[in-house]
Protein backbone atom coordinates (compact mmCIF):
# COMPACT_ATOMS: atom_id res chain seq x y z
CA UNK A 1 0.00 0.00 0.00
CA UNK A 2 1.15 3.59 -0.55
CA UNK A 3 -0.15 7.30 -0.45
CA UNK A 4 0.85 10.63 -1.64
CA UNK A 5 0.56 13.33 -0.27
CA UNK A 6 0.62 16.96 -1.50
CA UNK A 7 3.03 19.82 0.46
CA UNK A 8 2.70 23.82 0.30
CA UNK A 9 6.16 23.83 -1.53
CA UNK A 10 4.61 22.10 -4.35
CA UNK A 11 6.46 18.65 -3.71
CA UNK A 12 4.85 15.18 -2.58
CA UNK A 13 5.30 12.77 0.36
CA UNK A 14 5.32 9.33 -1.14
CA UNK A 15 4.91 6.70 1.69
CA UNK A 16 4.92 2.92 1.33
CA UNK A 17 3.78 0.45 3.52
CA UNK A 18 6.82 -1.90 5.21
CA UNK A 19 4.63 -4.41 6.70
CA UNK A 20 5.00 -4.98 10.40
CA UNK A 21 7.42 -4.86 12.81
CA UNK A 22 8.69 -7.14 15.16
CA UNK A 23 5.76 -5.81 17.64
CA UNK A 24 3.50 -6.37 15.03
CA UNK A 25 2.71 -2.36 14.45
CA UNK A 26 2.54 -1.55 10.92
CA UNK A 27 5.46 0.71 9.47
CA UNK A 28 6.21 2.48 6.33
CA UNK A 29 9.02 4.40 4.24
CA UNK A 30 8.79 7.85 2.69
CA UNK A 31 10.53 9.71 0.69
CA UNK A 32 9.68 13.84 -1.35
CA UNK A 33 8.92 13.92 -5.04
CA UNK A 34 10.14 16.79 -6.71
CA UNK A 35 8.52 17.70 -10.10
CA UNK A 36 11.23 18.09 -13.04
CA UNK A 37 9.63 21.30 -13.83
CA UNK A 38 7.41 23.66 -12.03
CA UNK A 39 4.38 24.17 -14.72
CA UNK A 40 4.45 20.64 -15.86
CA UNK A 41 0.89 19.52 -16.93
CA UNK A 42 -0.89 17.48 -14.73
CA UNK A 43 -1.08 13.90 -17.15
CA UNK A 44 3.11 14.81 -16.87
CA UNK A 45 2.82 15.26 -13.58
CA UNK A 46 0.69 12.33 -12.58
CA UNK A 47 3.30 9.86 -14.90
CA UNK A 48 6.45 11.23 -12.84
CA UNK A 49 4.86 10.95 -9.20
CA UNK A 50 3.43 7.26 -10.84
CA UNK A 51 6.87 6.23 -11.59
CA UNK A 52 8.36 8.20 -8.08
CA UNK A 53 5.88 5.74 -6.74
CA UNK A 54 6.29 2.41 -8.62
CA UNK A 55 9.54 2.48 -8.05
CA UNK A 56 9.93 3.15 -4.71
CA UNK A 57 7.62 0.33 -4.04
CA UNK A 58 9.54 -2.12 -5.73
CA UNK A 59 12.77 -0.92 -4.06
CA UNK A 60 10.98 -1.72 -0.33
CA UNK A 61 9.70 -5.08 -2.16
CA UNK A 62 13.79 -6.44 -2.61
CA UNK A 63 14.57 -5.39 0.46
CA UNK A 64 16.58 -2.46 -0.70
CA UNK A 65 14.67 -0.13 1.61
CA UNK A 66 13.54 -0.99 5.19
CA UNK A 67 11.81 0.36 7.83
CA UNK A 68 14.34 0.87 10.88
CA UNK A 69 11.99 -1.20 12.74
CA UNK A 70 10.61 -3.79 10.11
CA UNK A 71 10.88 -7.49 10.26
CA UNK A 72 14.28 -8.53 8.45
CA UNK A 73 13.74 -9.28 4.78
CA UNK A 74 14.62 -12.97 5.69
CA UNK A 75 11.83 -13.33 8.33
CA UNK A 76 9.77 -16.40 6.59
CA UNK A 77 13.57 -18.15 7.48
CA UNK A 78 13.08 -17.44 11.08
CA UNK A 79 13.15 -20.73 12.80
CA UNK A 80 9.97 -21.54 15.41
CA UNK A 81 11.58 -21.42 18.42
CA UNK A 82 13.22 -18.08 17.69
CA UNK A 83 9.75 -16.66 16.91
CA UNK A 84 8.47 -17.99 20.43
CA UNK A 85 10.38 -15.39 22.05
CA UNK A 86 8.63 -12.31 19.87
CA UNK A 87 5.48 -14.21 20.76
CA UNK A 88 5.84 -14.37 24.33
CA UNK A 89 7.32 -10.69 24.82
CA UNK A 90 4.47 -9.54 22.96
CA UNK A 91 1.50 -11.20 24.76
CA UNK A 92 3.20 -10.26 28.23
CA UNK A 93 1.26 -6.75 27.65
CA UNK A 94 -1.97 -8.39 26.36
CA UNK A 95 -2.86 -11.41 28.69
CA UNK A 96 -2.64 -12.59 32.26
CA UNK A 97 0.42 -13.51 33.92
CA UNK A 98 -1.24 -16.72 34.80
CA UNK A 99 -1.68 -17.95 30.72
CA UNK A 100 1.27 -16.08 30.17
CA UNK A 101 3.23 -18.80 32.02
CA UNK A 102 0.59 -21.06 31.12
CA UNK A 103 1.85 -20.14 27.28
CA UNK A 104 5.40 -20.25 27.88
CA UNK A 105 5.09 -24.00 29.38
CA UNK A 106 3.28 -25.40 26.45
CA UNK A 107 6.05 -23.68 24.21
CA UNK A 108 8.41 -24.71 26.31
CA UNK A 109 7.40 -28.66 27.17
CA UNK A 110 5.78 -29.51 23.90
CA UNK A 111 6.27 -27.24 21.14
CA UNK A 112 9.90 -26.39 21.23
CA UNK A 113 10.94 -30.08 21.25
CA UNK A 114 8.77 -30.88 18.02
CA UNK A 115 9.08 -27.68 15.96
CA UNK A 116 11.31 -25.53 17.47
CA UNK A 117 13.62 -25.93 14.10
CA UNK A 118 11.16 -25.67 11.50
CA UNK A 119 11.48 -22.10 9.48
CA UNK A 120 8.29 -20.48 9.52
CA UNK A 121 7.35 -20.72 6.38
CA UNK A 122 7.28 -24.47 6.21
CA UNK A 123 4.30 -24.57 8.28
CA UNK A 124 1.00 -26.06 7.18
CA UNK A 125 -1.92 -27.41 8.57
CA UNK A 126 -0.95 -30.82 8.93
CA UNK A 127 1.52 -29.39 11.39
CA UNK A 128 -1.50 -27.97 13.65
CA UNK A 129 -3.16 -30.71 12.93
CA UNK A 130 -0.82 -33.42 14.15
CA UNK A 131 -0.37 -31.92 17.65
CA UNK A 132 -4.15 -32.05 17.94
CA UNK A 133 -3.57 -36.27 17.73
CA UNK A 134 -0.70 -36.01 19.83
CA UNK A 135 -2.42 -34.37 22.65
CA UNK A 136 -4.92 -36.39 22.25
CA UNK A 137 -3.15 -39.70 22.08
CA UNK A 138 -1.48 -38.40 25.69
CA UNK A 139 -2.99 -40.33 29.35
CA UNK A 140 -4.18 -37.90 32.25
CA UNK A 141 -1.42 -38.98 33.88
CA UNK A 142 0.94 -37.14 31.67
CA UNK A 143 -0.50 -33.68 32.37
CA UNK A 144 -2.62 -34.19 35.95
CA UNK A 145 -1.61 -38.18 37.46
CA UNK A 146 -5.21 -39.50 36.42
CA UNK A 147 -4.90 -42.55 34.05
CA UNK A 148 -8.03 -41.22 31.46
CA UNK A 149 -7.95 -39.80 27.96
CA UNK A 150 -7.08 -35.84 28.04
CA UNK A 151 -10.48 -34.01 27.67
CA UNK A 152 -11.45 -31.82 24.89
CA UNK A 153 -11.51 -28.59 26.35
CA UNK A 154 -7.68 -29.54 27.62
CA UNK A 155 -6.99 -30.59 23.80
CA UNK A 156 -8.53 -27.41 22.48
CA UNK A 157 -7.02 -25.35 25.15
CA UNK A 158 -3.34 -26.62 23.83
CA UNK A 159 -4.23 -26.16 20.68
CA UNK A 160 -4.98 -22.68 21.15
CA UNK A 161 -1.45 -21.71 22.10
CA UNK A 162 -0.11 -23.15 19.09
CA UNK A 163 -2.56 -21.68 16.74
CA UNK A 164 -1.95 -17.58 18.88
CA UNK A 165 1.69 -18.11 17.84
CA UNK A 166 0.68 -19.31 14.22
CA UNK A 167 -1.64 -16.63 13.80
CA UNK A 168 0.52 -13.59 14.61
CA UNK A 169 3.24 -14.91 12.49
CA UNK A 170 0.80 -14.38 10.06
CA UNK A 171 -0.42 -11.09 10.88
CA UNK A 172 3.43 -10.26 10.91
CA UNK A 173 4.21 -10.97 7.92
CA UNK A 174 6.65 -14.40 9.04
CA UNK A 175 4.01 -16.24 7.02
CA UNK A 176 2.43 -16.56 3.74
CA UNK A 177 -0.56 -18.19 4.80
CA UNK A 178 -3.09 -17.96 8.20
CA UNK A 179 -2.99 -21.77 8.91
CA UNK A 180 -4.30 -20.74 12.55
CA UNK A 181 -7.91 -20.46 12.13
CA UNK A 182 -8.47 -23.13 9.24
CA UNK A 183 -11.96 -25.21 9.61
CA UNK A 184 -9.94 -27.96 8.34
CA UNK A 185 -8.68 -28.97 12.06
CA UNK A 186 -10.72 -31.91 13.12
CA UNK A 187 -11.02 -31.99 17.27
CA UNK A 188 -11.92 -34.95 19.20
CA UNK A 189 -15.76 -34.88 19.64
CA UNK A 190 -16.62 -32.91 22.94
CA UNK A 191 -18.43 -34.88 25.60
CA UNK A 192 -20.78 -32.25 27.33
CA UNK A 193 -19.60 -32.40 31.45
CA UNK A 194 -22.56 -31.85 33.27
CA UNK A 195 -21.97 -29.45 36.07
CA UNK A 196 -21.20 -30.62 39.54
CA UNK A 197 -23.37 -29.20 42.93
CA UNK A 198 -24.56 -29.34 45.65
CA UNK A 199 -28.42 -30.48 45.95
CA UNK A 200 -30.84 -28.51 48.39
CA UNK A 201 -30.50 -30.88 51.35
CA UNK A 202 -26.38 -30.67 51.30
CA UNK A 203 -26.79 -26.93 50.51
CA UNK A 204 -29.15 -26.89 54.20
CA UNK A 205 -26.28 -29.37 55.53
CA UNK A 206 -23.39 -27.05 54.45
CA UNK A 207 -25.00 -24.22 55.95
CA UNK A 208 -25.82 -25.58 59.59
CA UNK A 209 -22.55 -27.47 59.48
CA UNK A 210 -20.96 -23.66 58.96
CA UNK A 211 -22.48 -22.77 62.32
CA UNK A 212 -19.97 -24.93 63.86
CA UNK A 213 -16.67 -23.77 62.49
CA UNK A 214 -14.43 -20.87 63.59
CA UNK A 215 -15.80 -17.35 62.03
CA UNK A 216 -12.60 -17.04 59.44
CA UNK A 217 -13.89 -20.18 57.81
CA UNK A 218 -17.51 -19.60 58.05
CA UNK A 219 -16.71 -16.01 56.02
CA UNK A 220 -14.65 -17.87 53.40
CA UNK A 221 -16.91 -20.21 52.47
CA UNK A 222 -20.28 -18.09 52.87
CA UNK A 223 -18.92 -15.41 50.59
CA UNK A 224 -18.16 -18.32 47.97
CA UNK A 225 -21.80 -19.59 48.03
CA UNK A 226 -23.79 -16.52 48.56
CA UNK A 227 -21.86 -14.50 45.64
CA UNK A 228 -20.44 -17.15 43.04
CA UNK A 229 -17.10 -15.10 43.05
CA UNK A 230 -14.21 -16.83 41.59
CA UNK A 231 -11.60 -18.41 44.30
CA UNK A 232 -9.06 -15.18 43.28
CA UNK A 233 -11.77 -12.72 43.65
CA UNK A 234 -12.86 -13.82 47.17
CA UNK A 235 -8.96 -13.63 48.22
CA UNK A 236 -8.64 -10.17 46.37
CA UNK A 237 -11.65 -8.84 48.38
CA UNK A 238 -10.35 -5.64 50.60
CA UNK A 239 -12.71 -4.62 53.61
CA UNK A 240 -13.15 -1.15 51.41
CA UNK A 241 -15.46 -3.76 48.82
CA UNK A 242 -17.50 -4.35 51.45
CA UNK A 243 -20.70 -1.79 51.73
CA UNK A 244 -22.25 -2.90 55.36
CA UNK A 245 -24.82 -0.20 54.99
CA UNK A 246 -25.86 -0.83 51.30
CA UNK A 247 -25.39 -4.82 51.98
CA UNK A 248 -23.36 -4.29 48.50
CA UNK A 249 -19.52 -6.34 47.42
CA UNK A 250 -17.53 -5.41 44.92
CA UNK A 251 -15.28 -7.05 43.02
CA UNK A 252 -12.20 -4.84 41.87
CA UNK A 253 -9.44 -7.15 41.57
CA UNK A 254 -8.33 -10.79 41.77
CA UNK A 255 -5.40 -12.49 43.37
CA UNK A 256 -2.97 -14.89 41.65
CA UNK A 257 -0.12 -16.97 41.91
CA UNK A 258 2.69 -18.02 39.76
CA UNK A 259 4.96 -21.23 40.72
CA UNK A 260 7.96 -20.01 43.21
CA UNK A 261 6.25 -16.59 43.70
CA UNK A 262 4.31 -14.62 45.98
CA UNK A 263 0.66 -14.26 45.63
CA UNK A 264 -0.36 -10.68 43.20
CA UNK A 265 -2.71 -8.56 42.34
CA UNK A 266 -4.05 -8.04 39.06
CA UNK A 267 -7.38 -6.95 37.17
CA UNK A 268 -10.58 -9.49 36.97
CA UNK A 269 -10.56 -12.02 34.56
CA UNK A 270 -12.85 -9.64 31.91
CA UNK A 271 -14.25 -6.50 31.97
CA UNK A 272 -17.58 -8.26 33.03
CA UNK A 273 -15.55 -9.26 35.86
CA UNK A 274 -15.58 -5.80 37.35
CA UNK A 275 -18.91 -5.90 39.26
CA UNK A 276 -20.74 -5.37 42.49
CA UNK A 277 -23.93 -7.24 44.04
CA UNK A 278 -26.13 -7.16 46.69
CA UNK A 279 -25.34 -9.52 49.19
CA UNK A 280 -28.29 -11.08 51.81
CA UNK A 281 -28.67 -10.03 55.79
CA UNK A 282 -26.76 -13.87 56.67
CA UNK A 283 -23.70 -12.91 54.78
CA UNK A 284 -23.64 -8.77 55.82
CA UNK A 285 -23.62 -10.36 59.62
CA UNK A 286 -21.07 -13.25 59.31
CA UNK A 287 -18.78 -10.59 57.72
CA UNK A 288 -19.31 -8.17 60.64
CA UNK A 289 -18.36 -10.57 63.31
CA UNK A 290 -15.31 -11.76 61.09
CA UNK A 291 -14.10 -8.40 61.16
CA UNK A 292 -14.79 -7.42 64.72
CA UNK A 293 -12.77 -10.80 65.33
CA UNK A 294 -9.95 -9.59 63.09
CA UNK A 295 -9.63 -6.04 64.67
CA UNK A 296 -8.81 -7.88 68.10
CA UNK A 297 -6.46 -10.65 66.26
CA UNK A 298 -4.48 -7.06 64.60
CA UNK A 299 -4.33 -5.62 68.11
CA UNK A 300 -2.81 -8.68 69.77
CA UNK A 301 -0.28 -8.87 66.69
CA UNK A 302 1.00 -5.12 67.40
CA UNK A 303 3.84 -4.28 64.69
CA UNK A 304 3.65 -7.66 63.15
CA UNK A 305 0.52 -7.28 61.28
CA UNK A 306 0.65 -5.55 57.58
CA UNK A 307 -1.94 -3.22 57.44
CA UNK A 308 -2.85 -4.05 53.78
CA UNK A 309 -6.34 -4.07 54.42
CA UNK A 310 -7.33 -7.35 52.82
CA UNK A 311 -10.41 -9.38 54.18
CA UNK A 312 -8.99 -13.16 53.79
CA UNK A 313 -5.37 -13.17 54.77
CA UNK A 314 -2.51 -14.95 55.87
CA UNK A 315 -1.20 -15.13 59.32
CA UNK A 316 0.90 -11.91 59.44
CA UNK A 317 -2.28 -9.53 57.18
CA UNK A 318 -0.38 -10.62 53.46
CA UNK A 319 -3.14 -11.14 50.68
CA UNK A 320 -4.01 -14.95 51.07
CA UNK A 321 -2.69 -17.99 48.99
CA UNK A 322 -5.40 -18.34 46.45
CA UNK A 323 -4.73 -22.17 47.30
CA UNK A 324 -5.61 -21.56 50.26
CA UNK A 325 -8.94 -21.72 49.97
CA UNK A 326 -9.58 -25.06 48.47
CA UNK A 327 -7.59 -27.16 51.26
CA UNK A 328 -9.92 -25.62 54.03
CA UNK A 329 -13.45 -26.33 52.09
CA UNK A 330 -11.24 -29.63 51.66
CA UNK A 331 -11.00 -30.25 55.20
CA UNK A 332 -14.68 -28.50 56.50
CA UNK A 333 -16.36 -31.18 54.20
CA UNK A 334 -14.25 -34.16 55.75
CA UNK A 335 -15.17 -33.09 59.12
CA UNK A 336 -18.76 -33.11 58.53
CA UNK A 337 -19.15 -35.63 56.58
CA UNK A 338 -20.07 -34.34 53.19
CA UNK A 339 -19.65 -35.05 49.68
CA UNK A 340 -16.99 -33.65 47.95
CA UNK A 341 -16.68 -31.11 45.40
CA UNK A 342 -14.14 -28.52 44.55
CA UNK A 343 -14.18 -25.33 46.07
CA UNK A 344 -15.34 -23.99 42.55
CA UNK A 345 -18.42 -26.29 43.04
CA UNK A 346 -19.93 -23.71 45.78
CA UNK A 347 -19.76 -21.02 42.60
CA UNK A 348 -22.00 -23.71 40.66
CA UNK A 349 -24.02 -24.57 43.02
CA UNK A 350 -24.90 -20.52 43.39
CA UNK A 351 -25.43 -19.80 40.12
CA UNK A 352 -27.84 -23.18 40.01
CA UNK A 353 -29.80 -22.27 43.05
CA UNK A 354 -30.70 -19.06 42.02
CA UNK A 355 -31.55 -20.17 38.87
CA UNK A 356 -33.68 -23.19 39.75
CA UNK A 357 -35.68 -20.29 42.67
CA UNK A 358 -36.72 -17.99 39.92
CA UNK A 359 -33.61 -15.87 38.99
CA UNK A 360 -33.53 -14.55 35.45
CA UNK A 361 -30.73 -15.58 33.85
CA UNK A 362 -29.00 -12.19 33.04
CA UNK A 363 -29.14 -11.51 36.68
CA UNK A 364 -27.07 -14.64 37.44
CA UNK A 365 -24.61 -13.96 34.24
CA UNK A 366 -23.86 -10.18 35.71
CA UNK A 367 -23.67 -11.88 39.63
CA UNK A 368 -21.07 -13.86 38.22
CA UNK A 369 -19.33 -11.99 35.97
CA UNK A 370 -19.65 -13.91 32.74
CA UNK A 371 -19.36 -11.78 29.30
CA UNK A 372 -22.27 -13.83 27.66
CA UNK A 373 -24.84 -15.38 28.70
CA UNK A 374 -24.09 -18.32 26.70
CA UNK A 375 -21.17 -19.29 29.51
CA UNK A 376 -24.28 -18.83 32.29
CA UNK A 377 -26.47 -21.55 29.96
CA UNK A 378 -24.91 -24.31 31.13
CA UNK A 379 -26.50 -24.17 34.70
CA UNK A 380 -29.84 -23.86 32.85
CA UNK A 381 -28.88 -27.36 31.12
CA UNK A 382 -28.42 -28.57 35.04
CA UNK A 383 -32.15 -27.69 36.01
CA UNK A 384 -33.68 -28.49 33.04
CA UNK A 385 -31.99 -32.88 33.23
CA UNK A 386 -33.02 -32.43 36.87
CA UNK A 387 -36.35 -31.20 35.39
CA UNK A 388 -36.57 -33.60 33.11
CA UNK A 389 -35.63 -36.63 35.78
CA UNK A 390 -38.89 -35.18 37.57
CA UNK A 391 -40.91 -35.44 34.54
CA UNK A 392 -39.40 -39.31 33.96
CA UNK A 393 -40.63 -39.83 37.44
CA UNK A 394 -44.29 -39.10 36.54
CA UNK A 395 -43.69 -41.20 34.07
CA UNK A 396 -42.99 -44.66 35.75
CA UNK A 397 -45.62 -43.15 38.38
CA UNK A 398 -48.47 -43.17 35.74
CA UNK A 399 -47.03 -46.23 34.44
CA UNK A 400 -47.36 -48.36 37.52
CA UNK A 401 -51.07 -46.84 38.22
CA UNK A 402 -52.27 -47.80 34.73
CA UNK A 403 -50.55 -51.30 35.11
CA UNK A 404 -53.02 -51.94 37.92
CA UNK A 405 -56.42 -51.04 36.31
Amino acid sequence: MSSITKKANGSYVVRVSTGKDYKGKYTSVSKVFRPSKPNLSYASLQRELNMFRENLELQVQNGDITSPNSVPKDHRRTLFEDFCKIFLEIKKTEISPATHAFYAKIIEQHLIPTYGKMHMDEFRIRHVQDFIQFIVSKRREDFHGLGQPVATSTVKRYTTVFRSILSLAYKMEYMDIDISCSRRLVFPQEQRKEVEVYNEAEVRQILSALLEEPIYIRALIEVAFFTGCRRGEIVGLKWDDIDFENHRLYVRRSIYKLHGEKAKEKPPKTKSSLRNMVIPQRLIDTLKEYKDYQNKYIAMMGNGWNALNYVFTEIDGHVMNPQTPTKQFDHFLKRHDIRHLKFHGLRHTSATMLLANGCDIKTVSSRLGHSDLETTNIYVHTIDESDKGAADTFDRIYTSFTGLC
